[in-house]
């Protein structure tokens, strides 16, 4: 489901990122308080700011002004159909510029494939 924010206090970290689609996944993994994965996924990413891995974060649609305050420039990187996101966590802001977002909730494992990514592609095989 696309969705135009998410909250969560759990802890996240960048999971992957795609190159040539720019499908950047953050996720939050099981643990003791937590008995199921989290994922977040943004489509079609064109530039960002965030850290690595944070620990309770927002995303929230945002428009274009948002970004005039982040130095790397990110406004001349917006291209029709982008989406401005802004990023809180504790202590630190960030951006994403960039597709849809999507969230989803499962019971899969951490190093499982994301179900937001949609099925493998035949023939090709996880590097392990």
């Amino acid at each position: 489901m696309t969705i135009a924010s998410f909250k969560s206090d759990r802890k996240f970290s960048i999971f992957s990122y795609e190159v040539s689609h720019g499908l950047l996944l953050l996720r939050s993994g099981k643990t003791n308080e937590h008995h199921t994965r989290i994922d977040v996924l943004v489509k079609d990413v064109r530039a960002m700011e965030i850290r690595s891995w944070f620990e309770g974060f927002e995303i929230a649609e945002e428009d274009r002004e948002y970004l005039r305050e982040f130095r790397s420039n990110p406004i001349e990187m917006i291209e029709p159909g982008n989406r401005v996101y802004a990023l809180r966590g504790r202590g630190w802001q960030g951006f994403i510029v960039g597709g849809i977002l999507l969230a989803q909730e499962d019971n899969g494992e951490y190093m499982d494939r994301s179900p937001l990514l949609g099925p493998p592609l035949p023939g090709i095989k996880p590097v392990v």
